[in-house]
């Protein structure tokens, strides 16, 4: 029995890891793909929903019916995902895929900020320490030269992701807790998608087939899939191992960075990014 037990946490150590890492490569996307970023959120929201549909309708054999009330609260987060990842992109297209991840590593502690106000409760100190010392790690992210509009428009655009993204998970927990993690996935896919097509008529007419693929890629396997290994891994392993293993996506986003796209990190950027990453787990644990 204990043995079974083992087994299964390592498959579910194993999952996490995976779907982390694949989260992480997916930024490398924004600059594979020279189109808009808007475009790629649509082309990922849109396989990702359709990956989605059919696991839950062949694999699991449910239903897709959900009540009006929830259907509407997933519009609103469908739109909200929607602006998520097109300022993830942003981010990596004006900057560089470090910047981006970094930037969005400051999720937790926006939620740890708007938590108390969203659900009426006392803002903790240590919340406030935590914005503090994310400041001070995007300080150090910040280039010397501020002319250097790249890297502080990928900052804003960074925030911005994480701002919305923070938004998203605390809709989510005040929303949507009855359904079940798949269904809410292919609605918010879905929503993000539609939304998004008035905005990317024109750029349409030049996508090649290759880009097509590649948008296949990153909504099924890159989005869809990952989301089922990491829904997986909460089965056998803690919240917690869960959150340690998140907070490790911009590392292993940035090592492949370095290797597939030969991008490179300056020590200032290093020195944020480490004062970052650890608050980003610090405020994880105080979710626990």
């Amino acid at each position: 029995m204990n043995n079974k037990v083992s087994q299964q946490k390592k498959h579910g150590l194993l999952a996490i890891h995976g779907a982390v890492l694949l989260f992480a490569l997916s930024g490398l996307f924004a600059k594979w793909l020279t189109l808009p970023a808007m475009f790629i959120v649509f082309g990922r929201a849109f396989f990702a929903a359709i990956s989605l549909a059919a696991f839950i309708i062949l694999f699991k054999k449910q239903s897709l019916k959900i009540n009006v009330h929830t259907l509407f609260a997933l519009m609103i987060t469908g739109a909200i995902l929607a602006i998520h990842w097109g300022s993830f992109f942003q981010a990596i297209q004006v900057s560089n895929v470090a910047i981006g991840l970094i930037t969005f590593a400051t999720f937790p502690v926006f939620v740890s900020l708007l938590e108390p106000i969203c659900f009426k409760e006392k803002l903790a100190p240590r919340a406030v320490f935590q914005a503090l010392l994310t400041i001070l790690g995007i300080y150090f992210i910040l280039p010397e030269n501020i002319n250097n509009s790249g890297i502080v428009n990928g900052v804003c655009w960074g925030i911005a992701s994480a701002f919305s993204f923070a938004i998203l998970t605390l809709l989510n927990r005040n929303f949507v807790v009855n359904s079940s993690a798949t269904t809410i996935s292919f609605y918010q896919n879905s929503f993000a998608a539609i939304l998004l097509i008035p905005f990317i008529l024109e750029s349409a007419k030049s996508v090649s087939f290759e880009q097509v693929v590649l948008l296949a890629l990153l909504g099924i396997v890159f989005t869809a899939f990952a989301h089922s290994l990491f829904n997986y891994s909460l089965k056998t392993i803690t919240a917690q191992t869960a959150s340690i293993a998140v907070s490790l996506e911009p590392i292993y986003g940035i090592i492949a960075a370095y290797f597939l796209l030969n991008e490179t990190i300056s020590l200032m950027m290093s020195i944020g990014g480490i004062i970052v990453l650890a608050t980003n787990v610090w405020a994880l644990r105080n979710h626990e």
